[in-house]
């Protein structure tokens, strides 16, 4: 039987997971300029420094999201409804679209991260004819979808 010694792990991980990088798929600077609050952490669009101290933070088309519940079936037509997180308060009025890529667009649109998982869910509930999620609005984007 063979002992492994520390460094002899270190030295196999190491080879195993030779491109593992801790950081996401942002490049360094990208990185470095998100961290001292130069680009929006959300869209990474320049920010004005101005009497910024560090950190992380947002642009104003990001600054402050709301998270509201989107639901949709299709009934001659796409239905598209919005709730409040409590999922009983209505937003706005309930809006029709003739074309499930306006869904699609719809979705884009907003600052919500979107993974291949989600995309998939999505594309999904569109075959099956219905289905709804969770999604980030800007402030904008909640103060004309309450009108």
């Amino acid at each position: 039987m063979r002992v492994l010694h520390v460094s002899d792990c270190q030295q196999d991980l190491h080879s195993i997971f030779a491109y593992y990088s801790p950081m996401s798929s942002d490049r360094s600077s990208t990185t470095r300029q998100r961290v001292s609050g130069k680009i929006c952490a959300i869209c990474s669009r320049p920010i004005d420094p101005g009497n910024w101290a560090g950190g992380e933070r947002r642009c104003d088309r990001c600054g402050a999201t709301h998270k509201v519940y989107m639901s949709f079936f299709m009934r001659d037509g796409w239905v598209v409804q919005f709730l409040e997180p409590d999922l009983k308060t209505s937003l706005g009025r309930i809006r029709a679209f003739s074309d499930a890529n306006k869904i699609r667009e719809l979705i884009e649109r907003t600052p919500t991260p979107i993974n291949l998982e989600s995309r998939n869910m999505i594309e999904h509930a569109i075959d099956k004819g219905r289905g709804g999620m969770y999604l980030q609005l800007t402030g904008e984007q909640y103060r004309k979808l309450k009108v």
